[in-house]
């Protein structure tokens, strides 16, 4: 089956500075060695469509009284829309094309319009690696980025990251974990942008970050992963969230590779999700 999904135009003009890795501006179904029920399932939720929206007439348009709106406010001081950090939960959506709306106006499009400006990649003599930096200031609650790359199976994450363990390579694998309402369930998300992914690759792990991150749908039952400041930001600042959402492994399976972070709370170590293995 061929994958096409481009139903929003994204305003990205990042790239990689190695041309081995491919730029993409939004999540694409990752390269698998087996193609089980799992991925079968993967394929069907990518190509599918979410068919609710909001009507414009009975949410003023703007969407500020949308059912699946609000989580979103205007900064007059900044001058651009930001998270409202106290209405937003973890995991909400966004307005889409079948909604009936204005786009020019809408208070429910953020992330799909693409990253912000003025964020550059750099050497990070902290991390040593390469980071992400602001050369602007950036408000609590402004849009950073999606963390965009590889939707892989469970079965594809574990194998990448037992290679890249036995040849000493960087994991970028995310794990996004979705609790649902009913019952104990969990939705799980994993995005690889090791060969495909967006200027989101780039932000390192700390132990006390300055961004967070939020899972959220535009027009796909696969959640996109957006990136916030989780503080005001200034201009020079590297850009870093917790890579397990803030949460701190009781029993980890490892004490994996050692973190860098210097944060007074630091853990020792980088994050590790056993909800692979």
């Amino acid at each position: 089956m061929d994958f096409q999904r481009t139903y929003i135009e994204i305003s990205d003009d990042y790239d990689h500075i190695d041309p081995n890795i491919e730029y993409i501006l939004e999540n694409v179904p990752g390269t698998v060695v087996d193609k089980n029920e799992e991925y079968r399932q993967l394929q069907i939720e990518f190509n599918s469509i979410l068919l609710y929206g909001c009507e414009g007439d009975s949410c003023n348009h703007n969407c500020s009284n949308c059912l699946h709106g609000g989580n979103y406010k205007w900064d007059v001081k900044n001058q651009e829309l930001i998270l409202d950090t106290k209405k937003a939960g973890e995991i909400f959506n966004e307005c889409s094309f079948i909604c009936k709306c204005d786009p020019s106006v809408c208070l429910n499009r953020l992330i799909q319009k693409g990253p912000r400006k003025k964020l550059k990649i750099f050497d990070s003599d902290l991390f040593l690696s390469k980071g992400l930096l602001t050369t602007g200031n950036i408000p609590k609650g402004g849009f950073i980025c999606e963390y965009a790359g590889e939707i892989l199976t469970r079965n594809e994450a574990s194998r990448r990251i037992n290679l890249n363990e036995q040849n000493l390579g960087m994991n970028y694998i995310l794990v996004m974990n979705e609790q649902r309402e009913e019952g104990n369930s969990t939705n799980i998300t994993i995005i690889d942008p090791s060969k495909k992914g967006n200027i989101g690759r780039y932000l390192n792990h700390s132990c006390d970050p300055n961004c967070e991150i939020r899972s959220v749908r535009v027009d796909c039952p696969i959640p996109k992963i957006a990136i916030f400041a989780k503080r005001d930001i200034s201009a020079g600042e590297e850009l870093c969230f917790h890579y397990n959402g803030g949460q701190i492994e009781k029993q980890p399976k490892f004490e994996g590779k050692t973190c860098l972070c210097g944060a007074v709370n630091c853990a020792g170590f980088m994050p590790f999700n056993n909800l692979l293995f």
